[in-house]
């Protein structure tokens, strides 16, 4: 907004600005601009420093006090060092004498251009070590993830929308990051939106921003993270959770690439790639009518699927060491080693919360360890959790002796068949007379015990003579 009571000046700073591509409103007085300023807050205002009913130091205090954020430049042609330094004091942008030229002006806006493109990469970054975001990056040893690696890079220095589908915690806010960092517009902000973790009344005005007073507890304008992430990424983490009426007003950002504040009637531009996840079947959401089918094919440009940890070969011991370097290091404490029989339990456990539990435990770990010995499997899990009843090493406390291994085999092997001798033997290579003459080695040796647990039947296949 220009506040001027000289038509010539005031002509001429609505020319620059138009010529910058900003969206200006012109008046001449206080009272003008004090009406318009409360119906739709501008976020810049240049304002003559004397006015017909009032001065542009109290239209600066009294903005900046309603939004701490609004942007003001002093113009006026009687300026004193004492006025400029007074309105710097007050929290003026820029001071500008008249008569000034274009380039000036151009200038000026530059400056608070720039000004708030810095305050918001801090915020950012503010935000992102709160979070404890891992800018690293991917980091895996399977052939299923160096797949997903490959992917990322044919695709991240395009602009084209990319779906990431995989399970809570397999890392797909990781692989997000690492698709913003290979791209073209790695030097622009990266903002992520969780549209799990804001309420469904409050997610419009968390995507677009909203005006002044555009509802209940709305005291100020704010930014929407599409503002925030305009020439970069913008990151939105479960999508499946936005509503159908949020979804058709996405459809049209993606579409148009402008949308409008709540509340606000001025339309707004943006370029912004989106980068969308989600730990559910997207397609059956759609088919279920839950999901709109055009956004889905919007979203699903580039789809990239990501493999439970289970299913990634030696994931589990590469990333496990990886972390337990990483807590050492942040908890300063020594890297502690881990047992041989406790990283085969963990290559057997399905890991639900996947690489999330994996890192939460190897913390867990770090932290509780006493520098005494390797670590083993109750040194990683809590108590609750106990590693498979059908492991040949058994609880992983000691390391088993080679009979202790044999026997165990021997009476998973029955427990796999049902009890039929002839079927276990088979499975483990041996014949069906050895198994049996080492069940009553067993028995002689009070192995009973040790397969109590077993459907023992006689063998359906006839026995070996």
């Amino acid at each position: 907004m220009v506040v001027e009571d000289d038509p010539i000046v005031r002509r001429s700073l609505v020319a620059s600005l138009q010529r910058l591509e900003v969206p200006v409103l012109a008046v001449s007085s206080c009272y003008q601009a004090t009406e318009e300023q409360e119906k739709e807050p501008a976020d810049l205002i240049l304002t003559d420093l004397h006015l017909p009913d009032g001065n542009g130091l109290d239209l600066l205090k009294q903005f900046r006090k309603a939004n701490p954020l609004v942007e003001v430049i002093i113009v006026t042609g009687f300026g004193t060092i004492e006025s400029a330094v007074e309105a710097m004091k007050m929290g003026a942008s820029n001071y500008l004498l008249k008569p000034f030229t274009t380039s000036q002006v151009d200038l000026a806006i530059a400056q608070i251009e720039h000004h708030k493109e810095l305050r918001e990469e801090n915020a950012n970054l503010k935000v992102q070590l709160a979070e404890g975001s891992d800018s690293s990056s991917l980091l895996f040893v399977s052939p299923e993830m160096a797949g997903v690696q490959k992917l990322i890079d044919r695709v991240a220095p395009t602009n084209a929308s990319i779906l990431i589908e995989g399970e809570s915690g397999t890392g797909k806010e990781v692989i997000a990051r690492t698709v913003h960092e290979k791209s073209l517009r790695r030097d622009k902000p990266y903002i992520k939106v969780n549209c799990a973790a804001v309420p469904e009344n409050l997610l419009e005005s968390e995507f677009f921003g909203h005006e002044r007073g555009a509802f209940t507890g709305a005291t100020m304008k704010r930014e929407g993270r599409f503002e925030m992430a305009n020439g970069g990424t913008l990151l939105l983490d479960e999508i499946t959770e936005i509503s159908l009426s949020l979804q058709s007003k996405l459809l049209r950002v993606l579409q148009e690439h402008e949308f409008e504040r709540v509340g606000g009637s001025r339309t707004i531009k943006t370029d912004v790639r989106i980068i969308a996840t989600t730990n559910r079947d997207l397609s059956k959401a759609v088919a279920d009518g839950l999901f709109r089918e055009d956004l889905y094919y919007r979203l699903h440009v580039v789809p990239i699927k990501v493999p439970r940890l289970a299913d990634r070969k030696g994931e589990v011991e590469f990333l496990l060491g990886k972390f337990l370097e990483k807590f050492a290091h942040q908890h300063n404490k020594p890297v502690p080693k881990v047992s041989a029989i406790a990283l085969d339990q963990l290559a057997s456990y399905p890991w639900p919360g996947n690489v999330r539990e994996l890192r939460n435990y190897a913390e867990r770990a770090v932290i509780l360890a006493t520098g005494e010995g390797e670590l083993g499997f109750s040194d990683i899990f809590p108590s609750h959790i106990t590693p498979a009843k059908d492991s040949v090493f058994g609880d992983g406390k000691e390391f088993p002796t080679l009979g202790e291994v044999e026997k165990r085999l021997i009476y998973l092997a029955l427990k796999s068949t049902s009890g039929n001798r002839n079927e276990a033997a088979n499975l483990i290579g041996i014949n069906v007379r050895t198994l049996r003459n080492k069940l009553k080695e067993y028995e002689g040796k009070g192995g009973a015990d040790d397969k109590s647990d077993l459907e023992d039947e006689e063998e359906a296949a006839p026995v070996e003579k």
